[in-house]
């Protein structure tokens, strides 16, 4: 026999054997040094004293509240300054919309119908809040009835964006809306994160369609300090913006030309007694308070 090395040869499979474990290890090591690299350059680059949110202040008032009868899927939270309220969505068993006083109270129900699977929303004034549809990738405008009670999808304004375009659960993941500029955030949650920043949505919903997108998705990677988005929310004087990252249970704060300015871990310490386990949705109330919601169904309130 020939030392030549045949395909399916025992020493041809040793070797492919130690090719894949070689690479094994190579892939491995990168996460890792990935996963180091996030935080450092965190650490490196955070300017704090720049910031607007001031979340090193902050403690947890109310932790791991579990709110009866909504369901095991809170998912997104926004706050409505005209009756100094929160507005939370499900999106699983049953899905609706709940409002909540600032403790985390119930106050009443919303019953979402039609929609596929609602994921986030935001409060735009004069009645009007927009819910995202995580995998359809749709923006709908609808207004809040006066009495607890439906909502109907068929009722809404619709906006599809067509950008970001997914066909996995990966799709839009959160949404806040800057009513002093008229700016509308969106977040994509991975695979890639991304960041989008929306102009004239009022002249639109009033028939002159002006929509004005640009991708701000490089302001998260420079960051580099989230592995995925899970809500974000604005800080209307000064255009701020803070961010939620369910897998790296982080909170961090980008300025109006998108630098890293301030981030806190959600993890147990720093005023909590446990980590929060997979973050939601975020908003701060016109008071200050921080509220962050999470599933399956659990509220804290953070106030300074």
């Amino acid at each position: 026999m020939s030392g030549t090395l045949e395909w399916g040869g025992p020493r041809r499979l040793l070797l492919l054997l130690l090719t894949v474990s070689a690479l094994a290890v190579l892939v491995a090591w990168q996460g890792t040094l990935l996963k180091l690299t996030e935080f450092h350059r965190a650490d490196a680059i955070v300017s704090p004293a720049n910031g607007v949110f001031r979340l090193a202040d902050y403690r947890a008032a109310v932790q791991a509240l579990s709110i009866p009868g909504i369901g095991n899927d809170l998912s997104g939270i926004s706050y409505v300054p005209e009756h100094d309220q929160l507005l939370a969505i499900t999106n699983a068993g049953p899905v609706q919309l709940v409002a909540l006083d600032r403790q985390g109270s119930l106050l009443g129900r919303y019953p979402l119908i039609g929609f596929e699977d609602p994921e986030d929303l935001a409060w735009l004034g004069d009645g009007l809040v927009l819910i995202i549809e995580e995998r359809v990738q749709r923006l709908n405008i609808v207004r809040l009835p006066e009495q607890f009670g439906p909502i109907t999808r068929d009722n809404a304004r619709q906006l599809t964006l067509g950008v970001a375009l997914s066909n996995d659960n990966k799709g839009f993941e959160g949404v806040a809306y800057d009513a002093q500029r008229d700016l509308l955030y969106v977040v994509k949650e991975r695979d890639p994160q991304q960041l989008y920043r929306i102009g004239g949505l009022r002249p639109t919903l009033a028939g002159d369609l002006q929509l004005d997108i640009h991708d701000l998705t490089n302001w998260v990677s420079a960051a580099g300090v989230s592995r995925d988005l899970s809500a974000i929310t604005v800080h209307a004087p000064s255009g701020h913006l803070l961010l939620l990252s369910d897998e790296s249970q982080l909170l961090f704060e980008l300025g109006a030309d998108g630098q890293l300015l301030d981030r806190r871990s959600l993890r147990a310490g720093n005023g909590l007694q446990e980590g929060i386990p997979q973050p939601e949705g975020v908003v701060v109330a016109k008071s200050g308070e921080l509220f962050v919601v999470s599933e399956p169904n659990l509220f804290y309130r953070f106030v300074r």
